[in-house]
């Protein structure tokens, strides 16, 4: 974290309130793409404004995209370069991350946690999600939410962040065996759960699978018959392994998610939903 405490939204910390928040974000980071995910398919893109980053900037850290599109001064924030907004923001510590949320009343980062942003949006501010929002952390399905929350964090998105960006080729190499080994997990229980055959099942062991509550919701998605918030933190991984990441895996090429058939086939489906994938992250996926 870039920021030594993200705040939460709530009665005795920061307030629910349209206009008030601006999220950092750039397309090209699968941690940012979680937050993009639940702002868009909440209803969130008026109360929630949006500064793009695309790239880098002469200080190494990400630039902001100015009105023309070109890099340059955000209009609002008054920066070229998000380590100007965290420089203002009490327990900084280098280097600044997205996605940043900023209080546009103090120019200060409040939260800059990608898990926590998508929870809170999709609970804390309930009151202004458009008609008809998904409800991606349902109350009857929180403890299977949170388990594979967990799972998927220690055993997927951590391992893909180490395996595409560690500098020491055996932790890589352990950390991309890793990752394959949890596909193998979730291309199973997917194929359990709609009648697949489970063409992987070969590749689990009792330790690697999630806990018991994660489990025994799974349907057509993690959790149930609809997409929670554990499927964003899935797919947007899954995606960034697909497009690009699974090229830069230890020992060469990894295998195309069409290796696990029915792990595949809950991507596919995800990925062609209504606001589930912009046209600026599909030409930051090169797609």
């Amino acid at each position: 974290m870039a920021i030594a405490t993200s705040h939460r939204f709530s009665a005795d910390d920061l307030p629910v309130e349209a206009g008030r928040y601006r999220l950092v974000a750039s397309p090209s980071c699968p941690w940012s793409r979680r937050v993009l995910i639940a702002r868009r398919v909440l209803g969130l893109t008026q109360a929630i404004a949006l500064s793009m980053c695309y790239d880098r900037g002469e200080d190494g850290f990400w630039e902001f995209t100015g009105p023309d599109g070109e890099p340059g001064t955000d209009a609002v924030l008054g920066a070229r370069s998000l380590a100007e907004v965290y420089a203002t923001t009490p327990g900084y510590a280098p280097p600044p991350t997205v996605p940043a949320l900023v209080d546009t009343t103090t120019g200060q980062v409040v939260s800059d946690d990608s898990g926590t942003l998508l929870f809170d949006l999709a609970t804390a501010w309930w009151d202004l999600h458009r008609e008809g929002a998904p409800d991606l952390y349902p109350l009857n399905r929180r403890n299977s939410t949170d388990a594979w929350d967990e799972w998927i964090g220690e055993h997927i998105n951590r391992g893909h962040a180490v395996a595409t960006h560690c500098e020491d080729e055996a932790e890589a190499a352990v950390a991309a065996q890793g990752v394959l080994v949890a596909f193998d997990v979730v291309d199973t229980m997917l194929a359990r759960a709609t009648r697949m055959h489970p063409s992987r099942e070969g590749g689990m062991t009792l330790v690697d699978l999630p806990p018991l509550s994660s489990l025994v919701s799974i349907g057509q998605f993690l959790c149930g018959t609809e997409p929670t918030g554990s499927d964003i933190r899935l797919f947007t991984t899954v995606q960034a392994y697909e497009y690009g990441g699974r090229q830069s895996y230890p020992g060469g090429e990894a295998p195309q998610i069409s290796f696990w058939p029915a792990l595949s086939r809950w991507f596919r489906a995800l990925e062609q939903r209504p606001g589930w994938v912009s046209s600026d992250e599909r030409g930051a996926l090169g797609l």
